[in-house]
C-alpha cells in the first residue's frame, strides 16, 4: 500500500523548511567538539541537512528515519557526493531509539522534534548525549504574541506546543540543558528550499496519483493550505534553530 503524503515528500531534497548557510552556522557556534565527532540525526528525512553536516567536517554521523524510502535517497546521495564526514543510515523510530546512554557528542533534528514533541524529544533523547554534549533543534516558533485567530487555529489544530522564542528557552532550562544560541531561519528558507521545491513536483505527483484523493489532499489541501498561511502571515512565525548543551 502506497503512504502518498511520505510518496509526495520522497521527491523533495527537503522535508521541511532549511537552509545549509543555517545548518553550517548552528553547527560553527558548537565548541570543543572532538576531532571527528559522532553526531546523531534523528528525523533525518532524505538528508538535505546530514550531507551539509557531512560537508562540514570529518563527523560520523547516524541518520536515523522511519521510512526507507527517504533513507534510500540519502543514500544515493551521499554516494555521489564529496563529504569529508561519514554517514550511516538506520531505519528506526525517534521514539524507540536503539542507542546505548552517553552515545554522541552532538543530536541533530532539523524541522522533527515537533514529531515528539519538543519537550518530550529533548528529555526523552538526553540521555544519549555525552556529558557536554550539544543537542541543536530547529522548532517551528511564534515570533509574535498577537496571532491572528485564524493562524492560531490552524497550528493549534496541527501541533498544539506552538510557543515563543521565550518559552521554548525556558522548556531547554527545564529539560537540563544550557541554552547557548538561536538563529531564526529567514524567509527565503521556507519559500525557496521548500515550498518552490513542491511546486516543482506537484504537477508530476499528481499525473502519477491524482486519481487517489488521499493523494490529492496532500497536495491540494495540506500542502496549499500551509503554504497560503505562511505566505499571508509570516511575520508572525518561523523555524528558530535552538543551540544547547547538555548539563549533565
Amino acid at each position: 500500500m502506497i503512504d502518498y503524503f511520505n510518496e509526495f515528500y520522497r521527491r523533495l531534497d527537503r522535508q521541511g523548511p532549511g537552509d545549509d548557510k543555517y545548518t553550517e552556522m548552528a553547527f560553527r557556534l558548537l565548541e570543543n567538539l572532538p576531532p571527528e565527532p559522532k553526531i546523531l540525526d534523528i528525523g533525518c528525512g532524505s538528508g538535505h541537512q546530514t550531507l551539509a553536516l557531512a560537508r562540514i567536517a570529518p563527523c560520523e554521523i547516524t541518520a536515523v528515519d522511519v521510512y526507507d524510502g527517504f533513507l534510500r535517497k540519502l543514500k544515493d546521495n551521499a554516494s555521489q557526493a564529496t563529504l569529508k564526514g561519514s554517514i550511516t543510515t538506520l531505519n528506526a523510530s525517534m521514539f524507540e531509539l536503539p542507542f546505548e546512554d552517553e552515545q554522541f557528542d552532538v543530536i541533530w533534528s532539523e524541522g522533527s522534534i515537533y514529531i515528539m514533541g519538543f519537550e518530550n524529544g529533548l528529555q526523552t533523547w538526553k540521555r544519549f548525549l555525552k556529558p557536554g554534549g550539544y543537542l541543536v533543534a530547529s522548532e517551528i516558533t511564534w515570533l509574535r504574541k498577537d496571532i491572528p485567530g485564524e493562524l492560531r487555529e490552524f497550528w493549534n489544530a496541527v501541533y498544539d506546543e506552538m510557543g515563543t522564542i521565550v518559552e521554548k528557552l525556558h522548556t531547554i532550562e527545564k529539560s537540563g540543558y544550557q541554552p547557548l544560541a538561536h538563529l531564526t531561519l529567514p524567509e527565503y528558507g521556507w519559500l525557496q528550499n521548500y515550498y518552490a521545491l513542491m511546486d516543482a513536483q506537484k504537477e508530476a505527483y499528481l499525473n502519477e496519483y491524482g486519481h487517489v484523493g488521499e493523494a490529492r489532499q496532500v497536495v491540494e489541501s495540506e500542502m496549499e493550505q500551509e503554504m497560503d498561511l505562511y505566505r499571508k502571515y509570516k511575520d508572525y512565525y518561523g523555524y528558530v534553530f535552538y543551540i544547547m548543551r547538555n548539563l549533565s
